[in-house]
């Protein structure tokens, strides 16, 4: 499956379920704005990334839960994922000193982005300052929307009794897992 399909496929999980954040999920951004931005030797998945959403409309009423594409995160904007990107650079940290682009945001400062070298496929790193520095969650942009799509077909990414996205740790973790490889690194309070 490729990337726009893995894409396209988590946007039906959240029609599915009828998420609030669902209808509110931006079009894609043009590859030549995202060119534009981001440099001419931006990776494919990247492009594909930003190809596929634009980051969340705001509506009416809307809570910051509403906007939860998978618990506790929603797709940045590419003009915000542009702003926010010099606020988190950091030159003495190998995975934010040059080639890098934030995909999720949430309401704090914490962030999921793609990391790479020329040339390579991206990683996914998650920023979490107030746990050290970034570190690499996922090999690939498509590994993590592979865990994304595997939690909401197996229920370990569900709607609340007040219809927000959640998440079972520990049917996140085994997912995970199976398909990573290796345990998650993050504490089991925490939203993934």
């Amino acid at each position: 499956m490729t990337l726009s399909e893995q894409l396209a496929q988590w946007r039906n999980w959240l029609a599915r379920l009828d998420a609030p954040v669902a209808p509110a999920l931006l079009p894609g951004a043009d590859r030549t704005a995202i060119g534009a931005a981001l440099g001419p030797t931006v990776p494919p998945a990247v492009l594909d990334w930003f190809t596929w959403c634009d980051g969340v409309g705001h509506q009416p009423g809307q809570t910051i839960g509403d906007t939860y594409a998978i618990p506790g995160y929603w797709p940045i904007s590419l003009r915000d994922a542009v702003e926010v990107k010099p606020i988190h650079a950091d030159p003495d940290d190998p995975l934010l000193a040059e080639h890098w682009i934030p995909l999720l945001e949430n309401g704090s400062s914490d962030l999921y982005v793609a990391v790479w070298s020329d040339g390579t496929e991206p990683a996914v790193a998650s920023i979490m300052p107030e746990y050290g520095p970034a570190s690499v969650e996922f090999d690939s942009i498509p590994q993590m929307v592979a865990v994304f799509n595997a939690c909401f077909a197996r229920s370990a990414y569900f709607l609340d009794d007040e219809g927000q996205l959640d998440v079972d740790d520990d049917r996140y973790a085994e997912i995970y897992q199976e398909i990573v490889g290796r345990h998650p690194d993050r504490d089991d309070d925490e939203d993934l």
